[in-house]
Order: C-alpha cells, then sequence, then structure tokens
C-alpha cells in the first residue's frame, strides 16, 4: 500500500478559526474586484460543463477531492488531505477533512462525496436525470466507467474501486468538472443547481444574469484563506474595444483572453500581462464518418493546404507556436521527432487527386465566435483557413455560431470540418489523447468530445494500455506510439499552441497564471488600503 500526503497548498489551508463560518466578510462588504470576458457561461453544474468559461467559474464555487496547486500541475489535497493506493492499483483510499461544510451548512463529508461520484456513474442514482455528464463520459469511459465501487465507511474516509489500474487517476479526480456539490442542493432543484451550484470554495454564486454578469460572494462557510476580495463580479462584455477602453480607465481589474494586438496595446500603456502557461492545442476536426473526410489521404491534404508558420505569425500573440504534434511541448509522452505538415500546396492537391478528388471539393468549416484561450480571434483563422483550402481546391463556406450552439452541433456530429480546441485540465496526457480522439468519447447523444468521431481500435487499445500502468516511462512509451499514429493518419490536424494572456491593473497583486486558466481569485490581494 502506497500512502501520499497532500500537499501543501495556500489558498486551502485550514484555519482553525474559518470552521466556524462566521468569519468571512459579509456580501458586499469589502473591496470589489471586476473582471471582464468576451463571454458568458454555459452552465455553472461543472458535471454538465466542458467549456472553460464555465469551469472557470466552478472552481471558485467546488472543492475537487484533489487539486492543482495554483500555477502548476501539482496534485494537492482539497476535501481529501491524503490518499493511498492499493498494490494492484485498484483501490484508492482517501482521508478527508474533517469539519469541512458546503455553504448551506451541511456536511462536505464522505457520504457526499460519494454521492456526488454516483450521481455521474450511475445512470440508476436518484440525481443523475437526463443530463449528458460528457466530462465523466470522456474521462472514464461511460457510464458506470472505470469507476465500479465507491464507499463512505466512515465519515472521514472514501474507499473509490476501479476497473483496472489508472495512471491518471488523480489528475483525472483534479478535473475542474469534478467539483463536489452539496447532496441537499442537488437533490432539491437539479436544474436550479446549474444557475446557483452549492460548494465547498471560497465562493458562492449570489447573481447570475446570462449575457451580463456573474457575482461571487465570499463563502461563510470556507475553510481556508479567507479572500482579500470578498465580492467578484465577473462582467461579459462582447466588444474587445469596449474591454480595452474599461481597463484603461480603470473600471475594470482585469480581462481575460484580449486579442494580441490589444494585448500589444495595454501593455504599451502600462496594463500588466501574466502569461498562462502553453497547454492547449487549437485544431481542425474533420467528421470522418461523413465523406471525403474518412480517407487519410484528404485529413493529410488539408494539413498540407494551411500555412500554421503565417498563423502563428500574424494571428496569434508572443508565445504562440506551430503545434507539431497533439500534445503541448513537455508534457509526458510528448515526440520531439514529430513536426507539422509543411505548408506544401502541391503536395495537398497531390493527395486530393490519389484519393479521387482532382478537381477538390466542397464542404463547410464551423467555429465559435467568441474568442477561446486556443482561438483569440475564430472568425480570422476561419478566414485563413478557407483562404489556404481553397489554394488547394477546397472551397469551404464559413459557419459561425454562438459558443454555446456550436458546441452542441459538434457533439452530436452535425458538422464536416469544425474548428476547435482543448485547454488542458490536469497536466495529463491522457486528458488530450483519451477525450479528444478515442473511440469511447465518439457518441453522437450529446456527451462526444472527440469531434472526429475517429474509432480506431488500435489507438484504444494505447489508450487502455496507457491508463492502466502507473508506470511513468513505460506510459511515456505508449503515448509516442499514438502520437506517431495521430501524426499520420491525421484524424485530426493541430494547429497552434499557445500561451493565454491575462490583462491586469498594476494594482493587482497574487494572481497566479495556471496552465488549466483557473483564476484563483483567493489568491488575489486589493491594493493596501482598499
Amino acid at each position: 500500500m502506497r500512502r501520499f500526503p497532500a500537499l501543501p497548498l495556500l489558498a486551502l489551508a485550514l484555519a482553525a478559526s474559518g470552521c466556524g463560518g462566521g468569519s468571512a466578510a459579509k456580501a458586499g462588504s469589502g473591496p470589489l474586484l471586476v473582471m471582464a470576458r468576451v463571454k458568458d457561461a454555459v452552465v455553472l453544474d461543472p458535471s454538465h460543463a466542458t467549456d472553460g468559461l464555465s469551469l472557470n467559474v466552478t472552481n471558485e464555487v467546488m472543492q475537487n477531492i484533489v487539486g492543482l496547486k495554483p500555477g502548476s500541475f501539482e496534485i494537492v489535497g482539497e476535501i481529501a488531505r491524503s490518499w493511498s493506493v492499493s498494490d494492484d492499483g485498484r483501490t484508492w483510499t482517501f482521508e478527508l477533512r474533517p469539519g469541512l461544510q458546503f455553504s448551506d451548512g451541511t456536511a462536505a463529508d464522505a457520504a457526499a462525496v460519494k454521492f456526488n461520484l454516483d450521481r455521474w456513474r450511475l445512470r440508476s442514482h436518484p440525481a443523475h436525470g437526463s443530463f449528458a455528464y460528457p466530462y465523466y463520459a470522456s474521462v472514464f469511459g461511460g457510464f458506470p466507467g472505470a469507476i465500479v465501487d465507491v464507499r463512505a465507511p466512515s465519515p472521514t474516509r472514501l474507499v473509490i474501486g476501479l476497473a483496472s489500474p489508472r495512471g491518471s487517476f488523480l489528475h483525472d479526480l483534479a478535473d475542474q468538472a469534478f467539483g463536489i456539490g452539496s447532496p441537499a442542493a442537488i437533490s432539491a432543484d437539479p436544474k436550479g443547481f446549474e444557475l446557483k451550484p452549492v460548494g465547498s470554495g471560497p465562493y458562492m454564486v449570489a447573481e447570475w444574469v446570462r449575457d451580463d454578469h456573474i457575482t461571487l460572494v465570499a463563502n461563510p462557510k470556507w475553510a481556508g484563506k479567507k479572500p482579500g476580495y470578498p465580492t467578484v463580479l465577473i462582467r461579459d462584455i462582447p466588444d474587445q474595444a469596449t474591454s480595452v477602453l474599461s481597463l484603461e480607465k480603470g473600471d475594470i481589474d482585469m480581462l481575460t483572453d484580449p486579442r494580441p494586438e490589444d494585448a500589444k496595446t495595454l501593455a504599451a500603456k502600462g496594463i500588466a500581462l501574466a502569461l498562462q502557461p502553453a497547454n492547449n492545442t487549437s485544431y481542425i476536426a474533420p467528421e470522418t464518418e461523413k465523406k471525403p473526410f474518412g480517407d487519410p489521404r484528404v485529413r493529410q491534404a488539408i494539413a498540407y493546404a494551411i500555412d500554421k508558420e503565417a498563423m502563428v505569425a500574424h494571428l496569434y500573440a508572443k508565445g504562440a507556436m506551430v503545434a507539431n504534434d497533439w500534445l503541448p511541448p513537455g508534457m509526458l509522452g510528448d515526440n520531439p521527432a514529430l513536426k507539422a505538415y509543411p505548408h506544401d500546396v502541391a503536395r495537398a492537391k497531390a493527395l486530393l487527386a490519389a484519393a479521387g478528388y482532382p478537381h477538390g471539393f466542397s464542404t463547410t468549416l464551423s467555429y465559435p465566435t467568441s474568442p477561446r484561450p486556443y482561438l483569440p480571434d475564430p472568425p480570422r483563422v476561419a478566414e485563413t483557413l478557407q483562404s489556404d483550402l481553397r489554394a488547394a481546391g477546397i472551397e469551404v463556406t464559413l459557419q459561425p455560431s454562438e459558443f454555446g450552439v456550436f458546441l452542441d452541433k459538434v457533439r452530436h456530429g452535425e458538422h464536416e470540418l469544425a474548428l476547435i480546441g482543448w485547454t488542458g485540465d490536469n497536466g495529463d496526457p491522457d486528458n488530450f489523447l483519451y477525450p479528444l480522439l478515442d473511440q469511447d468519447s465518439a457518441r453522437k447523444d450529446g456527451t462526444a468530445q472527440n469531434y472526429s468521431f475517429w474509432r480506431d481500435p488500435a489507438y484504444h487499445e494505447l489508450m487502455l494500455a496507457g491508463q492502466r500502468t502507473n508506470d511513468p516511462a513505460k506510459r511515456a512509451a505508449i503515448y509516442r506510439k499514438a502520437l506517431v499514429m495521430i501524426h499520420d493518419l491525421a484524424p485530426a490536424i493541430p494547429l497552434v499552441h499557445t500561451t493565454v494572456p491575462v490583462a491586469l491593473k498594476p494594482t493587482i497583486k497574487g494572481f497566479v497564471p495556471s496552465p488549466n486558466t483557473a483564476y484563483h481569485f483567493v489568491l488575489i490581494q486589493p491594493p493596501a488600503g482598499s
């Protein structure tokens, strides 16, 4: 039996005086932090969400069993304070922090954690309902998936049984989608929980006015470090010029995902830029079950047709790089020997001819209209792709849509080509390779995250092998093989890895740029005397 103590985390350091729940500032009192972004959340029940706009909010409200140390992918305890795994790698035992409460005053104990896990994984659970649980389905392989048993033998002990050893398990549990919510609140109103989740994190959702703002207030039951800002206002400002002007005037304190040219302008005016580490991949997902995208020669032709170097130079901010393979650089299994398909229009045309399309073909490209960390300016990227593909003989009609509509479309396979991307959740290669390209995540029932709907049994076996060993060296070798398959068969075409800027007023202190784009408002400190 291997045992792991929970590593200390400043934001979660238990304060003895905090357990009573009365020491936090009342809603509305104290300094106000205002953050702007271009788009609203989709849903605030993290188990139903797949987008960072939603998950970065719920991350402030809910704790996981284990989480990630701000600024890194180091596993730390949240609800759990220590954990151990059996010698066969199939049974994980978590010792939980005693006395934790959700913001509604109910116990955040082992029974509550079991309720959440069972709700996600068991279709028969009373609270499962008709929700899709896309993250659970894609990470754990369906329902019940890899987690076969959950027990709560005492209020502070949780035991999770797995079907087989799982090298990524702790990192999986740290995904923002697996925040633990109050069973009482979920049971009372599952749909209402999507609007106002109840967790044990540093903040509560006080108000959500769709497409306008979300107000967070300090959670009086929070057992950690008292937030410096008892109220946080997350504003949705679709017009980026307005956001930039608001930051320059001091009306807002933070701006996420500024366009590359706006980031340069703000930096020149003394606005601080915090760069979140490159931990994403933008890519094109061809729907491989639709002609002509089932032919790898057609997909390779698309890869050759795109001038990725020019995209990085003209459409992205400093720190962006051409994606040579599917994983961000430096992740376990990253294969430096792989290089992106070079821009070669003649080669693209030759491949199309060999596939039976000597005169090219016509298709559509679906894409979201709002900026994403991996797509700071989606319309310009889409237009550039349209131009590049036209040069190779592929006529593309652009199909823009609002982000939520776009996600629903691609999850059901209602696209031909899709421009999309992925920000890594937990630092494990399985998080990029399994949900995005494995056959387990290619269901056209609204849970898909494999938007190519590529199903390759050999690739699937590699994914299972990578999950079933805890040996990093063996896992790295497995994932290098998988990356060669992705490169050669091109089920999806990686484009760019990029750093993600967050613009901050110079008076804002304590913000920690995190690779999963979490905000950690609890760490941010107001100016002295405010």
